[in-house]
């Protein structure tokens, strides 16, 4: 009998259900299962794989679709920002939940360039040469060299990443605004006991 996820999967296009069916064999049943997403929670060294139905082409360093993504707690300083947006399009931050992500064909792919990610941000590489690396192991790849940045994730664990950023107004401030309008009390209500939004 089928699984949920390959059920799911069947009517996808061929690009992202093949991605999806080879991410399910890495890590096995999905803990959410939709017509357009599977997502994995804890599939170490992952804190979160999302595979979805949808997909965005991308041309470099070749042409391919970008449909599986992955997700770390890494903490990104913002002076870094620009930099890995140089790098690479599909590069995520989420510096309030304290994220980085990248979508692209594989998990292989997702590991080298998380890896050049840390790269960069720890200034062991610019964004040009976190390319040129990138290039180089994608060539490798293809020629049965050694593929280091693709094996595994080289990124030590890293605690407390999330910035929940500076509160500026004061309580008195935020006090005013709500008896001023109503539709306000709730919202900051919510905003001081807010769950978190991924286990």
């Amino acid at each position: 009998m089928k699984s949920r996820s390959i059920i799911a999967v069947q009517e996808w296009p061929h690009e992202s259900r093949r991605a999806a069916e080879l991410v399910i064999k890495a890590f096995g049943e999905p803990n959410e299962v939709s017509a357009t997403e599977l997502t994995w929670h804890h599939a170490v060294p992952w804190k979160r794989v999302v595979a979805t139905e949808w997909f965005e082409s991308h041309n470099f360093p070749v042409p391919h679709v970008d449909c599986i993504e992955c997700v770390i707690d890494y903490a990104v300083p913002p002076e870094k920002m620009s930099e890995l947006a140089h790098f690479d399009g599909s590069i995520r931050v989420d510096r309030t939940a304290g994220e980085v992500s990248v979508r692209c064909r594989s998990i292989a792919s997702n590991t080298l360039k998380l890896n050049l990610v840390h790269d960069i941000v720890t200034g062991k590489r610019t964004a040009q040469e976190a390319r040129d690396y990138h290039v180089k192991e994608v060539l490798d790849a293809t020629r049965g060299e050694p593929t280091p940045y693709r094996k595994h994730l080289r990124i030590p664990p890293q605690g407390d990443t999330k910035d929940p950023g500076e509160q500026v107004l004061t309580e008195e401030e935020l006090r005013t605004m709500a008896d001023s309008d109503v539709s306000l009390i709730a919202p900051l209500a919510l905003a001081r006991q807010s769950a978190p939004r991924h286990p």
